[in-house]
């Protein structure tokens, strides 16, 4: 319930910056800069000024239209972005992946979502498009490195991602920040052109020849209203990810009741992450749909997918927890490739499998406690 609230809070925060990013917008360009045109104007010739900067660009109507609109562009235009790369896969795949998720729906009572396995030797797993049609992607590599209730649980945690919507959350998440920050470089172009004027673009450059007198007002006085946005999207999405991560690691435990599965799973393919060529994961635009974070691999579908192998006993799997988690260091705890970058979409994999951990304890005494009260 409390990652419920969080998530509900921050997805409030989120929805209210988008309205006022809008709001700062439309008066910037609705009524600051043409107040301080038309008040140096009135000042110059009367040496007084008259314009009152403390009113809205439109009505409230237009502006919620707006705000929806606004809204409403960044899903479509994200389903197309994150969709552009994956092709869908065959929702009635008969091999090992498919008749997972085809028993994890029904236990989850959610639409079986369609499953794509990738001949691909990278560890990864993640989830695009909408409840009603989404698709896993789940790569060779991943399935051969994991055991059978290792692959269950990292299914059920992707299902989890569908049953909660969390690639609506994300897809308008990540695209108001990329929003924000592009908005953001576009108002100080005044600034870029003085002190690199080899970073312009050729619309960069068309703007300063056509319409200077616009882009040294949008540095001066737009600039600072808009500092803010990328921060703060940065920070809620952040914040969001981490909170959705969380909710579908308690749920995969939950649907799978093996919470150390999920646990030594996410602790192999955080070994395998490390042991990749360092890239900078900021330029991945789907690495926050992806199990742990890691570059969305596209590639061949395969009908024949490798056997998962034996899993393993509880005991065992406490066991690798216990050892993994004696293993990490503070400078390796919670990093990935691209270092710091990681955590932007997931918490550190160290906290997720320790929650875990403590999800298999209860679980434990829990058991313990009913087998006690019937004998």
């Amino acid at each position: 319930m409390h990652l419920r609230l969080r998530i509900a809070a921050v997805l409030g925060v989120l929805v209210a910056v988008n309205a006022l990013f809008v709001l700062a917008v439309l008066w910037a360009y609705g009524v600051l800069i043409p107040g301080v045109v038309a008040g140096a104007i009135v000042f110059a010739r009367h040496g007084t000024i008259g314009f009152d900067l403390v009113q809205l660009p439109a009505s409230l109507t237009t502006v919620a239209v707006l705000v929806v609109g606004f809204l409403g562009a960044q899903v479509y235009y994200g389903y197309r972005r994150v969709l552009a790369d994956t092709r869908n896969g065959d929702g009635d795949a008969d091999h090992a992946v498919g008749r997972i998720v085809r028993r994890l729906a029904m236990t989850a009572d959610v639409p079986e979502p369609n499953v794509r396995v990738v001949e691909s030797d990278d560890a990864s797993c993640y989830t695009v498009g909408r409840f009603t049609d989404a698709t896993i992607v789940v790569t060779t590599g991943l399935v051969e490195r994991l055991d059978a209730d290792e692959l269950e649980a990292v299914l059920a945690h992707e299902l989890a991602h569908v049953a909660n919507r969390d690639v609506t959350l994300m897809t308008v998440a990540t695209l108001f920040l990329e929003i924000a920050d592009r908005a953001y470089r576009s108002a100080r172009l005044a600034r870029r052109a003085v002190r690199a004027p080899g970073s312009v673009s050729f619309q960069g450059r068309v703007a300063l020849q056509w319409f200077f007198p616009l882009v040294a007002l949008t540095y001066v006085f737009v600039a600072p209203i808009l500092w803010a946005f990328p921060s703060i999207a940065q920070w809620a999405t952040r914040t969001l990810s981490h909170a959705r991560e969380f909710a579908a690691d308690a749920a995969a435990a939950e649907i799978t009741g093996k919470p150390l599965a999920l646990a030594t799973a996410l602790s192999t393919l955080a070994e395998a992450d490390r042991r990749r060529p360092e890239t900078d994961l900021r330029a991945a635009k789907m690495q926050a749909l992806c199990v742990v974070p890691a570059d969305a691999v596209s590639g061949r579908s395969v009908e024949s997918v490798p056997t998962p192998a034996q899993p393993s006993d509880e005991d065992e799997r406490r066991d690798r927890v216990r050892t993994w988690l004696e293993g990490e260091t503070p400078s390796t705890a919670g990093t990935s490739r691209g270092g710091p970058a990681a955590t932007d979409t997931h918490p550190p994999v160290t906290d997720r499998i320790r929650r875990l951990q403590r999800l298999a304890a209860d679980e434990e005494l829990e058991s313990r406690a009913n087998r006690e009260g019937s004998t």
